[in-house]
């Protein structure tokens, strides 16, 4: 009997921790995204579409930093629909049009190139880190754009997480 108590009480505390384990690390991939996309919200930008663009834009990077292919490809939709500029169109249809995160990744470097010059010329008030990751693409390096000054890198997600450096903030 004795036995048997201890089994259960066992049992019950390894379901507990797995159960605990397993709801924190996905409420810690939604609640980067949440909170990065929330956070964008303390910018103001000259053209009210440029700050939608930026908002889907870092929805666009969280998705890679979590290596979440499905939700790159709704974050690159989003931002489609609230674009006008036909090569950006044209590199977020190719992001979601695949379920590759690495063909994401190396798109995402082309759309960080476009939404830089969109943000500077239309940021207002706060500020926007342009961040440089130097062993993305075979050691070529990649840039991308965030509203923290802490390093989360698109390029490598949990691999390197934290590999890179802020080159310059967008004021």
């Amino acid at each position: 009997m004795k036995t048997l108590f201890k089994t259960t009480v066992l049992m019950l505390a390894i379901a507990s921790l797995v159960s605990c384990k397993n709801e924190t690390k996905n409420d810690n991939k939604n609640s980067d995204f949440v909170t990065e996309t929330a956070k964008t919200a303390g910018l103001i930008f000259n053209d009210d579409k440029v700050g939608k663009q930026f908002q889907h834009y870092i929805h666009l990077k969280t998705a890679l930093v979590n290596s979440d292919f499905n939700e790159a490809q709704s974050g690159a939709k989003m931002l489609m629909e609230n674009t006008d500029d036909a090569d950006l169109k044209g590199m977020l249809s190719k992001i979601s049009e695949t379920t590759d995160i690495e063909a994401q990744r190396t798109i995402f470097s082309d759309v960080t190139e476009k939404m830089t010059d969109v943000v500077a010329a239309s940021l207002s008030s706060g500020e926007v880190y342009k961040q440089f990751c130097p062993m993305a693409f075979n050691n070529k390096g990649g840039y991308w754009l965030s509203k923290e000054e802490e390093i989360r890198n698109p390029y490598f997600g949990n691999k390197m997480l934290k590999c890179g450096k802020v080159t310059e903030t967008l004021k």
